[in-house]
């Protein structure tokens, strides 16, 4: 009977042990999957704050575009002017040339001073 007992004990004693090992098992992959939750939540906070800055930057851009087309007919109008100052900038050198030109013939025309 002894030899029964001490089977009965071992058994027990494996069968408490395995028990011990599968809850510690249990545990670890418990803490393992609360730690992938914490993760995920920490993860789509971050997505979603990337989300409302996206579609801030969106609004931005909208923005900006209006305001780009409002300042656009500005830059063609100092385009424009910058182009007719060029234009005025060349007949005033031909003037210039020109009037050079005519003092010059209006010396030669001129009588010498006594």
């Amino acid at each position: 009977m002894t030899a029964q007992r001490t089977a009965a004990s071992s058994v027990a004693t494996t069968l408490t042990t395995l028990e011990n090992l599968i809850q510690l098992d249990t545990e670890a992959t418990v803490g393992d999957l609360d730690l992938l939750v914490n993760v995920n939540k920490h993860a789509a906070e971050r997505y979603r704050a990337m989300a409302d800055a996206a579609v801030g930057l969106e609004t931005d851009a909208e923005y900006l575009k209006t305001k780009y087309a409002e300042v656009n007919k500005y830059i063609k109008q100092v385009d424009e002017l910058d182009e007719r100052v060029g234009d005025l900038e060349k007949i005033v050198k031909e003037l210039e040339e020109w009037t050079g030109e005519l003092e010059i013939k209006v010396r030669r025309l001129a009588p010498p001073k006594r």
